[in-house]
């Protein structure tokens, strides 16, 4: 061909293909009532494409006019679907071209019965499943009013609240949406305490993808688990919520409450809180490492802690923010305060095993005060540049202060048989620790459209993370060898050590990634990418050590001082492969992992350590909806994690030398398999739900302690220091071994003679953790069995109880080569909760909790029955306001608070201080304020339920 004639050809090809690819349009509808003719506000309209099953549906929903529409629609084939509740759904086929294409009016025809009255009648709605998502239909669910979403949520199979978090089939919940937009963050307690429960139409459990999987359309395996609630389309609009102040004898006072502000797009949330009986609705974060340095196995990937042990005076404020700035930019904030007081008395029981049949024995009484205040800000911004570009930014910010102050007695014995036990030493050590830490990340993933027939994703990501961490610690320990000295006073002592430790460890972290998918074909999409981070440390760690002279010396102390540098550089490349069929999908990752590790040692002695790990690591997804009522899910991973800076230190710390700690600088990453499955099952006929869930988790190289005790002339640093009688010494090392293996079904009907709804749960938890005791190999493996109840009325909201019980037997084997400790108990859990409302006036409430701990190894018992009472009216004119008087712990016997835990080298049987009992006077204000179709402004509240 004439080579004109072939460039003539190719231009007018590319104006073609881009002449096609610039034919762009858009789409308006509008909603109605088929019987009334009125606007339907707040109909959910989806628009999928039936040309190409792979693209991200797109979802809307009508304003108050009953308008809606999608802007930027490429030409093509579209299924539009409209739901509203009380509505029959309606489904419309058609075309969009290059211009704005406007439908005649969408007619709903309203559904024979009311949507409440068909969910008590037909138990078909109480749960459904699309896709990968298990659907609660709130209304099958009775709570008093004025309830919250919690209290939904504890009457649904599978779900459960406990220890400051909820689970999902055994899955922890790691984040909240409202109505599909991030609501405060990560704290998903703030959202279900603070939404109230009669404006809920469903909660959805799904498993949310990155932010980088969420712009490609490709699972790679990286997503967790989620919750969004369904607001009722009515209640979308206005402003609800709830206020309580109340004042307890003795001197407890409680005063809080949330205010939200909806409409439609724009949402604003504010919540506060005070009191001083230890309530906390939200946790906060904990950027300094408050649960504990030296315990490895306490440490939280998402940063949140479980509510404190001991007394609190809780000060709390936050701020949600969510809307849409304009047709093309979407935003989500939250800003958070918190300021809590603790104190506590603690008492210790512990048991440390050795390589013999010698136990050591450990018990003290622990006196603290600690106030922490944090600031925190997360916010997520959707850009949507045009139709081939979107950009999204995640920033978050987190500054906190925390000064704890405590003071410890111990005594120390040795154990050879019941009747031969040795006193060791007793100690009292003081403890004054001021902590700062700041930190802030900041991440950008742009996504570009490639034009052509197949649709192609170029998505870039770019971010960083900066985080500092100071304190200044000044503890004091003193030895005391007599018996009978039990005052322990400090100018008579046998030993001491005081020291005075400056710490400051900042770090930083960057990221970039480079994504390109392909459509291979209408039902497949491949992604290749490419993976570069940098992580850089610093450690300085300055402590100087009290002279006999009774003063610091000016040069740091080597034997427990460190100052050091050291850097991950880590790129991963790889593919992955996803496949999806109608509702099932398959997806495929496997990744090839270099990691380089340097670390330059300055202080005590100048060192470089340079080491290279290659890693192969993997992802399998799988969702097969076998059909409408039957889903399974399956997930494998291969994982690597590095050590934390201090695991790595190169120093052995004698701050307290009952427990010496130390790093390893040859420690490697930990690789880590993780196999789950899940199967879900529901029976609309009759209001089944049954769901099935495992994972067991598996590493050939966890960290794990080494300890070595009992051995009083063991070397612990490079100039011959003893370990000393009574003293421990811990480091981290790599080993084999680590397996651990939980599975949970849970089974949720209802009970249609007691108008309730039955859920069981039944549970299994066995695994194994290595460790080593005095150069001996050890295990500690732990079997669990559990079986749970809870049965939760569905009578009306003026009749509202649940009744629960958890059983749970566990046995933990520590073995070794040369003995092995059973350790065996049972305990046992009831909680009922009643509320009843006497013609519409009177309020009544109750709960009870039973606990139940007894030893089946042990003669240990703890039993505890707590009761708590409160009698109420309601007020005003629609019965939105409530003034009632209660009693906190009635039977005054949660005064403390008990718990048990178990390490791979010891046995802890731990008591705190707890609140007690009180009596309260409290004002309760419901707070109902919703805009209704066709009248401006707010209404009147609505007239209590």
């Amino acid at each position: 061909m004439n080579p004109r004639k072939l460039l003539a050809v190719c231009l007018l090809t590319a104006l073609l293909a881009e002449g096609v690819r610039a034919q762009t349009g858009g789409l308006r509808f509008r909603v109605a009532d088929r019987t009334t003719r009125e606007a339907v506000i707040g109909a959910v309209a989806g628009l999928h494409s039936r040309t190409d099953s792979l693209a991200a549906p797109r979802y809307t929903a009508s304003g108050t006019d009953g308008c809606g529409g999608f802007e930027r629609l490429p030409a093509g084939d579209y299924r539009l679907e409209i739901s509203s509740m009380g509505y029959d759904s309606l489904c419309r086929d058609l075309h969009v071209g290059g211009t704005l294409l406007t439908l005649d009016t969408l007619w709903l025809t309203p559904r024979a019965e009311a949507i409440d009255r068909v969910v008590i009648e037909t138990p078909a709605l109480r749960t459904s499943v699309h896709g990968d998502t298990l659907s609660y239909h709130a209304a099958a669910y009775k709570v008093a009013f004025g309830a919250d979403a919690g209290s939904l949520v504890e009457k649904m199979p599978g779900l459960e609240i406990a220890d400051g978090g909820i689970s999902a089939q055994g899955r922890s919940i790691q984040r909240v949406y409202v109505d599909g937009r991030e609501f405060f963050g990560n704290d998903v307690m703030s959202a279900i305490r603070n939404i109230p429960a009669d404006m809920i139409e469903s909660i959805d459990i799904f498993n949310a993808q990155s932010d980088q999987s969420e712009f490609t359309g490709v699972d790679t395996g990286e997503g967790f688990t989620a919750l969004n609630i369904v607001t009722r389309p009515d209640k979308r609009r206005g402003a609800f919520g709830r206020l309580y102040a109340a004042y307890g004898i003795p001197d407890k006072y409680i005063g809080g409450g949330n205010v939200n502000l909806f409409d439609h797009d724009r949402r604003i949330t504010v919540i506060g809180l005070a009191n001083n009986v230890s309530i906390q609705n939200f946790s906060f974060e904990d950027i300094l490492g408050s649960s504990g340095e030296s315990n490895r196995t306490a440490s939280n990937k998402n940063f949140m802690v479980k509510p404190l042990d001991g007394v609190s005076t809780v000060q709390a404020l936050g701020i949600n923010y969510s809307d849409n700035w304009g047709a093309k930019a979407k935003i989500a904030a939250s800003y958070f305060f918190n300021r809590t007081d603790n104190h506590n008395l603690s008492q210790t029981e512990k048991q440390s095993f050795t390589s013999t049949d010698k136990l050591v024995l450990y018990d003290d009484e622990n006196s603290s005060r600690a106030l922490n205040r944090n600031h925190r800000f997360n916010s997520r911004i959707d850009y949507r540049i045009s139709a081939s570009h979107s950009l999204m930014m995640r920033t978050s910010l987190s500054v906190q202060d925390n000064d704890s102050r405590n003071e410890l007695l111990s005594r120390t014995d040795n154990r050879f048989s019941e009747e031969d036990i040795r006193f060791v030493y007793r100690r009292r050590n003081f403890g004054d620790n001021d902590s700062r830490g700041v930190n802030f990340s900041n991440q950008l993933t742009y996504r570009y459209r490639l034009p052509g027939r197949r649709a192609q994703n170029l998505t870039f990501g770019a971010g960083g993370s900066y985080r500092s961490y100071e304190q200044l610690s000044q503890p004091r320990q003193y030895t005391f060898r007599d018996p009978d000295d039990t005052a322990c006073d400090t100018t008579d002592y046998s030993s001491r050590n005081i020291t005075r430790t400056q710490r400051s460890q900042p770090s930083y972290q960057l990221n970039g990634s480079t994504n390109y998918t392909l459509s291979v074909t209408k039902r497949s999409r491949l992604s290749l990418e490419y993976r570069l981070n940098y992580a850089a440390y610093r450690v300085d760690r300055d402590t100087r050590r009290l002279t006999d002279q009774n003063r610091f010396p000016e040069e740091r102390d080597p034997k427990q001082s460190a100052e050091y540098d050291y850097a991950y550089l880590t790129h991963r490349v790889g593919a992955t492969y996803q496949y999806r069929f109608r509702k099932t999908k398959v997806a495929t990752t496997l990744y090839y992992q270099h990691a380089g590790f340097a670390g330059d040692y300055r202080f005590p002695y100048p060192v470089r350590t340079e080491a290279a790990f290659d890693n192969l690591t993997y992802n399998a997804v799988a969702e097969i909806a076998v059909n409408r009522n039957n889903t399974l899910k399956f997930n494998a991973s291969g994982r690597t994690s590095n050590p934390r800076a201090t695991d790595l230190q190169n120093i052995v710390n004698t701050t307290n030398r009952q427990n010496i700690v130390a790093g390893n600088p040859g420690l490697d990453p930990v690789y880590t398999h993780r196999l789950s499955g899940q199967y879900i099952r529901t029976n609309p006929d009759r209001g089944r739900t049954f769901t099935l869930s495992a994972e067991f988790t598996a590493s050939p190289n966890t960290i794990a302690d080494s300890l070595v005790i009992d051995t009083p002339e063991f070397v612990i640093d490079d100039e011959g220091t003893q370990l000393g009688e009574g003293n421990q010494f811990i480091r981290p090392v790599n080993l084999a071994g680590y397996r651990n293996l939980h599975a949970q079904l849970n089974y949720g009907f209802p009970v249609r003679w007691l108008r309730s709804n039955l859920n069981l749960r039944a549970g299994i938890s066995t695994g194994r953790l290595p460790s080593i005791i005095n150069g001996v190999r050890n295990h500690l493996s732990n079997r669990a069995y559990n079986l749970g109840a809870v049965l939760g009325s569905n009578i009306s909201e003026a009749i509202d109880f649940r009744l629960s019980y958890t059983g749970s037997y566990q046995q933990s084997l520590n073995a070794s080569q040369t003995r092995d400790l059973d350790n065996t108990y049972f305990s046992q859990q009831a909680r009922a909760e009643t509320t009843f409302v006497i013609r519409n006036r009177l309020v009544i409430r109750a709960s009870a909790d039973y606990n139940h701990y007894r030893g089946l190894t042990d003669p240990f018992l703890e039993e505890r029955f707590i009761c708590n009472a409160q009698l109420g009216v309601k007020l005003f004119r629609n019965r939105l306001g409530e003034a009632s008087v209660g009693v906190n712990d009635l039977l005054d016997q949660n005064g403390t608070a008990f718990r048990r835990a178990v390490t791979g080298t010891t046995l802890r049987y731990i008591t705190n201080l707890a609140v007690g009992r009180y009596v309260t006077f409290q004002l309760t204000y419901n707070l109902r304020l919703y805009r209704r179709s066709g009248i401006p402004g707010l209404t009147n509240p609505e007239k209590a339920h």
